[in-house]
């Protein structure tokens, strides 16, 4: 590892090449005896976004953890790989195309019910829009947007928030979101009235 860094680029390409297939080949090796095949497309995903990491760090020498591999290079491969883990399990939760619910059919039977979301274009996704535009600060209103699609209020590793996307903190970016599901309640009582 070390050997990598410090030859650098401009080294043999020869060396560099056996030199980096061997560690990539280590690392692989090591992610693959921590990851199991419990996971989505069988770990394939975490291994790879794990081995990235790792490759790059391997790259920049002056980097966190390209300093770690040369010092600890077991642990901090196990936390590039809880940190892959923790980064899929935030996808896969993220990606879920439909919510379901239980429900009861006419004979008694207990089914499971798809709730799908609306289409583009179709009559829900406009008469959200239209109560979304009565919302007087353009701010506010993608502060909403973004909360519907499932954004996060703060930051995390790995994710785009509210805040960050609108400049602001999380704790402004959560008043304006109550602020705003009060007003569209009135604004939808009003109309239904």
């Amino acid at each position: 590892m070390a050997t990598i860094q410090h030859i650098g680029p401009n080294g043999d390409q020869r060396l560099l090449a056996a030199l980096s297939t061997h560690i990539s080949d280590e690392l692989l090796r090591r992610i693959k005896r921590l990851v199991g095949k419990n996971h989505r497309n069988e770990g394939e995903d975490i291994i790879w976004r794990a081995h990235h990491q790792l490759i790059v760090a391997v790259l920049t020498p002056n980097s966190k953890d390209g300093q770690a591999l040369c010092r600890t290079f077991r642990t901090c491969v196990e936390f590039r790989v809880a940190d892959a883990i923790r980064a899929e399990r935030k996808y896969a939760y993220r990606n879920k195309p439909f919510k379901t619910r239980s429900g009861v059919a006419d004979d008694g039977e207990e089914i499971v019910e798809t709730i799908e979301p609306p289409e583009e274009g179709s009559e829900q996704t406009a008469e959200v829009q239209q109560l979304l535009n009565r919302i007087p600060d353009p701010r506010k209103r993608e502060a909403f947007r973004l909360h519907m699609d499932g954004c996060p209020l703060g930051p995390g590793i790995g994710t785009t928030s509210i805040a960050e996307q609108l400049g602001i903190s999380a704790k402004t970016a959560g008043d304006w979101i109550a602020e705003t599901k009060a007003l569209l309640k009135i604004e939808i009582g009003a109309a239904h009235d």
